[in-house]
């Protein structure tokens, strides 16, 4: 995540939304040492924890009831925190993020643009995280050529993450 960030001008966004996974400590640390000058001056960001949509290993038939609590946990922070964009990367929880992001594009509440990044191990195909992103993204990045043949709206930009 940190090697994403460093592409973003946060002088666009001087309150910055994070939504982590409950149990990802290691992604908080990486926020708040991202943050940390940001905070001296005076900018506000926050993090968001939510449980995962699906844990690794558990049964499919139980992912719906895992998937619709951290769904209602991230409408509840999108409801509050109103972001004016998404960038997200990763498994899970991403694409719960994305859709409520979505939901209010088609209610006609908000537009808010969705950038979702593939990750760097998916060489020559998506993830399934992936190829239900690539539905809802506004912008669909990869890093690997091979894959923009296949996914035409997809952008090629090498060594993101």
């Amino acid at each position: 995540m940190a090697r994403l960030l460093h592409g973003v001008d946060f002088s666009r966004y001087s309150e910055r939304l994070y939504v982590v996974g409950a149990d990802d400590a290691m992604s908080v640390d990486c926020v708040r040492k991202i943050e940390e000058e940001r905070v001296a001056q005076g900018e506000f960001f926050y993090v968001g924890r939510v449980p995962r949509s699906r844990a690794v290993g558990q049964p499919w038939t139980t992912a719906p009831l895992t998937a619709l609590k951290c769904m209602y946990h991230v409408a509840r922070i999108m409801y509050v925190y109103r972001p004016d964009v998404v960038l997200c990367n990763g498994p899970g929880n991403c694409v719960i993020v994305g859709i409520a992001a979505f939901v209010p594009r088609i209610v006609g509440i908000k537009h808010i643009p969705i950038v979702y990044v593939e990750s760097f191990a998916r060489v020559h195909t998506l993830s399934v995280s992936g190829k239900i992103m690539y539905l809802l993204a506004d912008r669909f990045v990869v890093q690997w050529p091979y894959l923009t043949d296949k996914y035409p709206r997809a952008e090629y930009i090498p060594h993101l993450v």
